[in-house]
């Protein structure tokens, strides 16, 4: 079977039109037709419906169970390139989110170097949600993920390797800045300054509002963590992060959440569980797991 007979397959699933998939790959449309008669005869099986008059065409009940084994078949096929990519350079690629990559990786950084691992290594930065779904199409080798819950994924090897409580975070010239620790209700009418999309910290907060009844004020979004610190120190808004943020490189005030139900940043490293680890994965795992 021709692997790019499946690749034009799925683009006609998806384009419904011979001349467009035939574009896109820069082929003749009768090279399209040709494509798809050799997999109606290899599986025995009409594909598609052709109206001629209309000008338009339609998956079969076959061709649609063909589809979704298509995706699978075309996802694997590109994360083994990746891997066998990965392997042949002796590349390294590590997932992290920016405040776990600030707060936990400089502690590895010595012993990576010691063990000749840290000019192979590629970090790649990003929420956990996007990272998450990197690690499944074969972009990352292995991911440091956030998250509130364990992560219990069918795909996916997690070991947790650390728990660390969210907080508010304020100027210190803001008038909440005398306290030690704040109850999440009474900061509905206070201006948050908050991370964009795609990170943990989104849903914990969700959690909190949802549990308070309150909708939050976000005056502003952004994925720098650094801004966002420098927002707060000017008392332009107040934050709401994990604790294992650096309160005094900000000069800000860190105050603990008083409410009795609430969320943890959870930190683990992750892995497919398809995913064969190479030795120096595998060291990378050991040095991770041993120092975080």
């Amino acid at each position: 079977m021709n692997i790019r007979d499946l690749e034009y397959f799925k683009n006609l699933v998806e384009q419904k039109n011979f001349s467009k998939v035939a574009a896109k790959f820069k082929v003749s449309q009768p090279t399209i037709t040709t494509a798809i008669k050799r997999l109606e005869n290899e599986f025995n099986a009409k594909l598609f419906i052709r109206d001629r008059r209309h000008n338009t065409i339609e998956a079969t009940a076959s061709g649609v169970q063909l589809f979704k084994h298509c995706q699978t078949i075309l996802n694997e096929l590109s994360i083994a390139q990746q891997e066998l990519h990965n392997i042949t350079h002796q590349k390294l690629v590590l997932g992290l989110p920016p405040i776990i990559e600030n707060h936990y990786f400089t502690q590895v950084c010595s012993k990576l170097a010691q063990l000749n691992l840290l000019k192979s290594l590629t970090t790649v930065e990003g929420g956990s949600v996007s990272l998450t779904d990197s690690l499944r199409k074969g972009q990352l080798d292995l991911s440091l993920l956030g998250s509130i819950n364990p992560i219990n994924y069918t795909d996916l090897t997690a070991t947790e390797t650390d728990r660390q409580p969210f907080c508010i975070y304020v100027s210190k010239k803001h008038q909440l800045a005398k306290r030690k620790q704040v109850s999440f209700h009474e900061l509905c009418n206070e201006r948050f300054v908050f991370f964009d999309q795609n990170f943990i910290h989104n849903q914990a907060f969700n959690q909190l509002t949802q549990q308070n009844h309150f909708r939050a004020n976000i005056i502003f979004k952004s994925n720098d963590i650094h801004i966002l610190m420098k927002l707060i120190e000017q008392n332009l808004g107040i934050g709401f992060f994990t604790k294992i943020i650096d309160s005094k490189s900000y000069n800000l005030k860190c105050l603990h959440i008083s409410d009795a139900k609430q969320p943890e940043f959870i930190t683990s490293l992750a892995y497919r569980k398809n995913h064969i680890l190479t030795p120096n994965q595998l060291k990378l795992v050991q040095v991770l797991r041993d120092n975080l």
